[in-house]
């Protein structure tokens, strides 16, 4: 009977042999996959109907179960031809957050010159490998239209499938390297750090910021702590049928410009929000979580072990952050999806102390965060040892989503705490790697300007958003 089927399979093959559904590369594997070339197609199909007639194996990496029942069958063959027909438009195994809508990776990109440059070049590489569109300084910008303030705003585009870094000089000056990512829009330049000028962000052509809410919620028994909830232009409460991915950051002062307890610099998260929407992605709600001042190094120190000696003082000695993913877990995300329309996709990112904290409530919740951001993390407090012990409590091969986590960390040699937390910074996708964790679901990032502030977190952040969304 079983071979009787596979023949009609087979028979059906031929009309669908030369439908491929296209993807936008990702280090995820797809539902469908079964050959992980990148593309769900009727080949796919085949290789299940050839497994099930024991006549080749399937890799165990690829997602083959895609109507969910735990065995891979030939109904899972029949499922994989309906997608491909365009029959289903998804997978029964499948959730809300894998179907997130797909940006196209070339992007038109714009230049504010507002240091009044006589000529702008532009400088797009990859990072990994070194290639460049054109050499060193880049192409002369030419195109371009003048702004309110007298400044010539011009416009280039770059494949951000293909290179990953831009640099904008005059020739002789230039910025630092700065991520060309889905997630960016407009650039300008905000600043210099270590005689080179820091390039900062805005959604080109935008001018609604978005709505920022605060409420206090219930920390513990007298002490409120500040949650903000901002939602992006286009977010209506009262359409329940367009739900939308949530963004969790510790340590949340200074997320959004628009914040009245905004410092001198911000996370400019907003700003990469809006500019992620505007090249066609799908928009986000993001919650800021209060640090708590004199209370922030114990709060945000997750308790796994003792503190290295240095720092085994103050509130570091004594860390309180289960209590504060408890929190976060258990009365932040129930208000959040109680009072907006929310999916089940979930981020959780912070800085410093934040990075720990947020690394941490990630790897003790990974069944609600399909994204974990670590950004400058403290994790020097604990040795190599006491990670290590950590980390051997979790079975990676038996989770069944991980989430996928960007670290990244400064390397300036004017920034004592940068360069201190270096080293474990860097080092954590490999303690990781050897306990089990796919490597293909991390990747650090190192930028040698980088100092320990928001100038920096806020440069950085669109490619942290862009690597926890799946490009």
């Amino acid at each position: 009977m079983r071979k009787t089927v596979i023949s009609i399979m087979l028979s059906a093959l031929i009309l669908l042999s030369s439908l491929v559904v296209p993807t936008f590369a990702s280090n995820t594997p797809l539902y469908g996959d079964v050959d992980l070339d990148g593309n769900v197609s009727v080949l796919d199909a085949t290789l299940i109907q050839q497994y099930v007639a024991d006549l080749a194996p399937i890799d165990e990496n690829a997602k083959s179960d895609v109507d969910g029942d735990g065995n891979v069958t030939i109904l899972d063959a029949t499922q994989i031809q309906q997608f491909v027909a365009s029959i289903i438009d998804k997978f029964p195994v499948q959730k809300e957050n894998d179907t997130m809508n797909k940006v196209d990776p070339v992007i038109d990109f714009y230049f504010t010159n507002n240091r009044k440059w006589k000529t702008c070049y532009v400088y797009i590489y990859n990072s990994k490998s070194g290639e460049s569109v054109v050499t060193w300084p880049g192409e002369e910008l030419t195109l371009g239209t003048t702004n309110t303030y007298g400044e010539t705003v011009y416009k280039f585009t770059a494949d951000t499938s293909k290179y990953d870094r831009v640099i904008f000089s005059n020739g002789t000056a230039q910025t630092t390297d700065t991520p060309l990512t889905v997630a960016n829009s407009g650039y300008f330049i905000s600043g210099i750090k270590n005689s080179k000028f820091v390039a900062a962000l805005y959604p080109y052509g935008q001018e609604n910021e978005g709505t920022i809410k605060q409420v206090n919620l219930e920390y513990s028994k007298g002490y409120n702590k500040r949650i903000t909830i901002w939602t992006p232009v286009g977010y209506d409460a009262s359409d329940k049928d367009k739900k939308y991915s949530v963004l969790y950051m510790t340590d949340g002062q200074n997320l959004f410009g628009n914040d009245e307890h905004c410092s001198q610099y911000e996370w400019e998260v907003d700003e990469t929000v809006l500019s992620y929407m505007q090249n066609g992605g799908d928009g986000l709600i993001v919650v800021g979580i209060d640090n708590a001042n004199a209370k922030r190094d114990s709060e945000l120190t997750p308790d796994i072990g003792d503190v290295v000696p240095s720092y085994n003082s103050g509130g570091f000695k004594n860390g309180t952050g289960k209590a504060y993913a408890d929190f976060v877990v258990e009365k932040v995300i129930p208000y959040v999806d109680a009072n907006y329309n929310t999916n089940s996709h979930r981020g959780i990112a912070g800085s410093s102390s934040g990075g720990i904290e947020s690394f941490y409530i990630g790897m003790e919740h990974m069944d609600k965060f399909s994204f974990i951001g670590a950004i400058s993390p403290a994790f020097l407090l604990y040795s190599e040892a006491t990670w290590n012990t950590y980390l051997s409590k979790f079975d990676f091969s038996k989770t069944d989503k991980l989430p996928r986590i960007y670290f990244f960390n400064g390397n300036s040699p004017k920034d004592s705490l940068e360069q201190e937390l270096y080293p474990y910074a860097v080092a954590m996708q490999g303690w990781m790697e050897k306990k089990g964790y796919p490597s293909q679901l991390m990747t650090t990032v190192v930028d040698n300007d980088a100092t320990h502030n928001e100038m920096f977190w806020a440069l950085y952040f669109p490619e942290a958003l862009a690597f926890g969304l799946g490009y």
